[in-house]
């Protein structure tokens, strides 16, 4: 059928979304969840739960001490920043943004952190003005809720190596302290620890 009004385009719309909520719910019997059911779903998957509490915990600011090694047997370069944690969408996710200086040059980041009730686990994604990509970590806490580990993958553009793998680990020392460490994760050998940040809570 062609349309050649605006009311036939009309309800030819109207017709594909009932059938696409036709399908998605499926007929009588279908064994498919009728609406309903699928907005109760929903609703419990988008209810935060007590790791999202925890994001509240990291909102202020924070001061920042990093060092960075190029090489383990070398002793590494050291620097500052500022961090200021903020929760968005009621709290679903913990943003980060991050202003200081990274070898000796000015630097900016930003992340955002999520906790996926499907999959159970924890996604980060960070950007900063030093890359035009992006790090995606997925991770998991300990038993304690104290110790977040990830595992993600960055480019190298020193080596050219593409989808690197990288380890973080994110622990919360106390209220007030939270230490993140990130390894290059090497196959044939021992991780290599290239960068460590201590966040002090500013009062």
């Amino acid at each position: 059928m062609k349309c050649k009004t605006l009311a036939c385009g009309v309800m030819v719309v109207g017709l594909f979304f009932i059938a696409v909520g036709s399908a998605i719910a499926g007929p009588p019997d279908s064994g498919k969840p009728d609406k309903a059911a699928m907005m109760a779903m929903w609703t419990e998957m988008a209810a935060p739960v007590e790791q999202h509490k925890q994001f509240e915990k990291m909102v202020g600011v924070w001061d920042a001490e990093a060092k960075f090694w190029m090489n383990p047997a070398a002793p590494p370069q050291t620097s500052t920043g500022v961090s200021n944690f903020k929760t968005i969408l009621g709290g679903r996710y913990l943003v980060h943004e991050y202003d200081g200086t990274a070898f000796d040059a000015p630097f900016k980041g930003m992340g955002i952190t999520a906790y996926d009730k499907f999959r159970q686990e924890y996604i980060d994604v960070w950007f900063d003005d030093m890359s035009t990509g992006m790090m995606i970590s997925r991770g998991t806490a300990d038993k304690s809720g104290k110790v977040i580990t990830y595992h993600g993958t960055m480019d190298d553009p020193m080596s050219g190596t593409k989808d690197m793998p990288v380890r973080t680990v994110i622990t919360a020392v106390d209220d007030d302290t939270q230490k993140m460490q990130m390894y290059y994760v090497n196959p044939d050998g021992e991780d290599f620890m290239n960068m460590e940040i201590v966040y002090t809570r500013r009062k």
